[in-house]
């Protein structure tokens, strides 16, 4: 059976806190389909004072070169470039290299099967096209994504992809998290508060 992008979401989530300990909760914001739709992200997280936001995604489409094949909506990456404002590390799509439940019973760890994309390193990537040139009817990506590599099409970008589970044991290194921009700008806090419900405009930030 296929595994839904909330599945995955929500099991990817539960063990990436398992993974920190006791002594570093993670505490996880979630979108409503409304609001994932402008802000283009699923879920974010604070991680050693660094605010994170992930958008994940699910495959059940594998090729002969074990590449699995995700679409990726053009929309949804320019609301994620949106949120990125410069900074590294702090903004990602995550590709699990598991997309049904046989494969899922042969690993269930999802962490070390979960490859993360930085959003920073895809401002080339283009609107999607068709072979003469035309923009796509779905208007999504294709992205090939195998251990270490995401490639998104139609004119390809490569991208590096980091496994969940050694960016979390590492403290995600060089990431510089979108949250230090809040104490410098409230007008930064106010846009960024309008991804959640309409009477947010206070998150915990630990």
């Amino acid at each position: 059976m296929k595994l839904s992008e909330k599945t995955l979401e929500l099991n990817i989530c539960a063990q990436a806190s398992q993974h920190v300990g006791p002594k570093q909760q993670l505490f996880w914001f979630g979108l409503t389909q409304k609001q994932e739709a402008r802000a283009g992200f699923d879920a974010c997280t604070k991680l050693g004072g660094r605010l994170l936001i992930f958008q994940f995604k699910a495959s059940n489409r594998v090729l002969k070169s074990r590449k699995r094949v995700f679409l990726a909506p053009h929309d949804q990456l320019v609301a994620l470039r949106t949120q990125v404002k410069g900074q590294v590390r702090s903004v990602f799509y995550a590709f699990p290299l598991v997309g049904n439940t046989a494969e899922l019973k042969n690993n269930p760890n999802l962490l070390s099967q979960t490859w993360l994309v930085d959003v920073a390193t895809l401002s080339s990537v283009a609107s999607p096209t068709k072979r003469d040139g035309t923009p796509r009817k779905n208007g999504c990506h294709n992205v090939y994504v195998s251990p270490g590599k995401a490639v998104f099409h139609s004119k390809p970008v490569d991208a590096d992809a980091i496994d969940f589970s050694s960016l979390l044991q590492q403290g995600f290194p060089g990431a510089d998290g979108l949250n230090w921009q809040f104490e410098r700008s409230f007008d930064r806090f106010w846009e960024f508060s309008k991804n959640f419900s309409s009477g947010a405009r206070g998150l915990v930030l630990w």
